[in-house]
């Protein structure tokens, strides 16, 4: 089956737009089984656009597109290949292009290829019939995992019993966005024709889901973004936008947001947000579906009413996830040897807000101090990736800083920077180019890198939804990977309580969706230990105290 409007069909070719195209090459790779596919393109990118690897072979790509086919790419397009080929150690390149390549960039490729580089071509016509003569369906090997069948069943059964709404909670590394990707491919297969549109609240978070379903769906349903200044070059397939993007009547009118048959909600706590609610509220779809990892808001505010009951059959929780070996184990180490005990004395029986008693028991880390406990437990690292949580902007930077001095290879991850040089460095972390990021909020969601083995607080987070994303950074399994090891250096004593919390009701044997079992809580200090065990052995209610809430100590 063939569409006018599939992913690389005369409609993609012609209408674009230039960072569609891109996309839809690499697309291509991935339909046709390249299992390592990255699109790269933009500043920065050294002239490559998308990078596909195999275990044989390794290719880069220079794409261009032109608004007309009249116009022709030039001899920059194979300039770019032959710099991408350098600058990557990658031995293959390609020169893609809508249209033709110009008389002038024909020779410059045939005199290189005479200097021994091997740089090959696709045009348009060419695009078009190889586009033609793909199988329906892309050729890769990933099947489900035995805990994911059961949800996509049930969500299939769901749409086709005529369910109006459900929810996904799968913990985080367990592969929610899978699940929805297989799901989708299953509707669609017999009704390609239908409009879907996802939802999420960031930009890597739509160009990641993006990418993960192209190992899902037939070819002749296209997918678009919806972010900045991109909107879908044509009506069909998938709309993947943000909800900012999209909470504009001029650009989103209702009529345009009743078109959809089926909604999907990217990390779904975020919707019952009065913002994202404006959004959702325009649209009237047959079937709307939440996906998270932490179905629940510190707000309060009822998820139920949009995505309808918690089911058992949809979710699966932190705590199952690691009993039955979904999850990595948890080497979680807390680290309270930074506590002044000689004050401790002169506090007794005195009411203290949180905000005095840490900043009277805590020493403060110096950062050469921490870094000398982090290259400890580096050392033992099996896979050498770690994410660092920093306070600030400028305290991620200065960590940052501060790893480089001691040799390795670090960058910091904030919102200050452009959305091009976060890609850069995201990418640059999954390669392993890049050992440690040290992060401000910028990896609670949609980041998946399995290798992480590291995960350094250097924050305090009182949200049980953040502290759990954070965390989750380090739960996926991995090859060769056999624990995320977790470097605690707590300066909040609401931190602790909740920690002994946890471990003792696990202790207790009930089953409480933070951590189990494959939890190993240890205190660097024994009598920090003892100390804070005997104090909040029955004040586990100070882990919920705000800044100004006095206690008394001890």
């Amino acid at each position: 089956m063939t569409s006018p409007k599939g992913f690389l069909s005369e409609s993609r070719l012609e209408n674009g737009s230039w960072r569609a195209v891109e996309r839809a090459i690499g697309r291509l790779f991935v339909h046709t089984g390249w299992p390592h596919v990255a699109v790269v393109g933009g500043p920065g990118d050294h002239g490559a656009d998308v990078i596909a690897s195999s275990e044989e072979r390794d290719v880069v790509a220079q794409v261009k597109f032109k608004s007309s086919s009249e116009y022709r790419a030039g001899k920059k397009i194979v300039r770019d290949v032959k710099r991408a080929m350098e600058f990557y150690d990658i031995s293959e390149g390609v020169c893609v292009t809508n249209t033709r390549l110009s008389d002038s960039a024909l020779e410059y490729r045939d005199t290189l290829e005479q200097e021994g580089y091997n740089i090959g071509k696709l045009e348009g016509a060419r695009l078009l019939k190889m586009y033609n003569q793909l199988p329906r369906w892309p050729e890769v090997d990933f099947e489900p995992r035995d805990y994911q069948e059961t949800p996509i069943r049930k969500l299939l059964q769901l749409y086709h019993d005529g369910a109006d709404r459900a929810l996904l909670s799968l913990a985080t590394g367990l592969g929610k966005t899978f699940v929805a990707g297989r799901v989708l491919g299953g509707i669609l297969d017999g009704n390609p024709e239908l409009r879907i549109l996802i939802l999420a609240d960031q930009k890597p978070l739509i160009r990641q889901f993006e990418e993960s379903l192209w190992n899902h769906l037939p070819k002749e349903v296209s997918t678009h973004l919806w972010y900045g200044n991109e909107s879908p070059a044509y009506n069909t397939g998938i709309d993947i936008g943000t909800f900012q993007s999209l909470d504009n009547p001029e650009r989103f009118p209702q009529s345009r947001a009743r078109e959809y048959d089926i909604v999907v909600v990217d990390e779904a706590h975020h919707a019952p947000a009065t913002s994202y609610r404006r959004v959702l509220d325009k649209t009237d779809p047959d079937f709307l579906v939440g996906l998270t990892a932490t179905p629940w808001r510190e707000d309060n505010r009822s998820m139920e009413e949009l995505f309808g009951p918690v089911r058992e059959s949809l979710t699966i929780g932190v705590v199952e996830a690691l009993r039955k070996g979904y999850l990595t184990d948890v080497d979680y180490r807390l680290y309270c040897d930074n506590i002044d005990w000689e004050h401790i004395h002169k506090v007794s029986q005195k009411d203290y807000t949180i905000t005095d008693l840490n900043k009277n028991l805590f020493i403060q880390e110096r950062d050469d101090e921490i870094i000398d406990e982090f290259q400890k437990v580096w050392e033992k690292s099996d896979t050498g990736r770690a994410i660092v949580y920093c306070a600030s902007i400028d305290h991620a930077k200065r960590m940052a800083t501060a790893f480089r001095e001691r040799d390795f290879g670090a960058r910091a991850l904030h919102s200050s920077l452009k959305d091009r040089e976060v890609q850069r460095r995201l990418r640059s972390f999954r390669r392993g180019d890049l050992e440690i990021l040290t992060a401000v909020d910028m990896l609670n969601e949609g980041v998946d890198v399995p290798e992480v083995d590291i995960i350094v607080f250097l924050r305090v987070t009182h949200s049980r939804r953040i502290f759990l994303q954070q965390l989750g950074r380090g739960l996926r399994l991995a090859e060769g990977k056999e624990k995320v090891t977790v470097m605690d250096l707590v300066a909040d004593i609401r931190r602790i309580a909740e920690a002994i919390e946890i471990d003792t009701e696990l202790e207790k044997g009930e089953e409480r969706e933070v951590l189990t079992h494959s939890f190993n809580l240890q205190f660097l200090d024994q009598q920090a230990q003892s100390f804070f065990r005997e104090y909040l052995q029955d004040k586990a209610e100070i882990s919920t105290y705000d800044d100004t809430t006095k206690v008394e100590f001890p």
